[in-house]
């Protein structure tokens, strides 16, 4: 089996590179829609398994990191008939930025997700790897995903607000999870919250975590307990062969 990713990079993304990594037997390409490529158009996308978008940096007035409704319909036919959509996100989330400024919160309709909030998790010691910012996670819920995961490290991770539509949780944090907002700089209890979620649309699926930095080849990152397989599994997924 071969798969084709696609990874955009047109909206300010912070994760600008998809990470080289083998999937036993199987291969796969990866190509880019450049920071001048956009906007996202249906026919950059048809030809390919998967896109990717990584950790968007939104700002309060800029254009260039928000959604048109052109690629939101662009987006939303592609993933319709059949692709899929990896969406990373990271502390600061969607930097409060609203859904009607083209903030990433226009796919919900996708991903389930409508709002990724403006802060970072700290977990308790039972839960990170080294600092509270290296989420460690050893309960997942059921799902091909999840299969043959025992262990996951997420570091840099917001959580979400979720739709009222089908959306299934995959991790969320522990009782004792504490989160920073970063508009007031307060901390305060935070509890069993979402952070990877999936949901089907129409013939299509979407993986949406709350961490990017998961993704990086290092020691927090795809080197860190099953985060390779982790990204297997969802690749597999969401190509819809498992």
């Amino acid at each position: 089996m071969s798969y084709r990713i696609i990874v955009d990079l047109s909206h300010k993304e912070q994760l600008e590179e998809f990470p080289e990594f083998a999937l036993g037997e199987d291969d796969y390409e990866v190509e880019y829609i450049d920071k001048n490529e956009g906007p996202i158009e249906f026919d950059m996308l048809e030809d390919f398994d998967i896109l990717f978008i990584g950790n968007i940096q939104h700002s309060k007035n800029g254009k260039d990191d928000k959604f048109t409704q052109e690629e939101l319909l662009a987006i939303k036919k592609f993933i319709g008939e059949g692709g899929g959509l990896l969406l990373t996100s990271g502390d600061g989330g969607d930097k409060d930025v609203p859904m009607k400024q083209g903030s990433i919160r226009v796919l919900y309709k996708i991903s389930g997700v409508r709002r990724f909030w403006n802060g970072i998790i700290q977990e308790a010691p039972s839960n990170y790897l080294i600092k509270k910012k290296n989420i460690l996670i050893t309960e997942l819920f059921n799902h091909p995903i999840t299969e043959g995961i025992t262990e996951l490290v997420l570091p840099n991770c917001t959580f979400f607000t979720l739709t009222e539509e089908d959306v299934e949780d995959l991790i969320v944090t522990s009782e004792k999870a504490e989160f920073k907002y970063y508009v007031d700089e307060e901390t305060g209890a935070l509890g069993p919250v979402p952070i990877c979620v999936v949901s089907d649309f129409y013939n299509g699926r979407c993986v949406t975590i709350g961490s990017s930095d998961w993704l990086l080849e290092n020691d927090f990152g795809l080197d860190a307990g099953d985060n390779l397989k982790f990204l297997s599994n969802i690749i597999e997924w969401l190509s819809g062969e498992i």
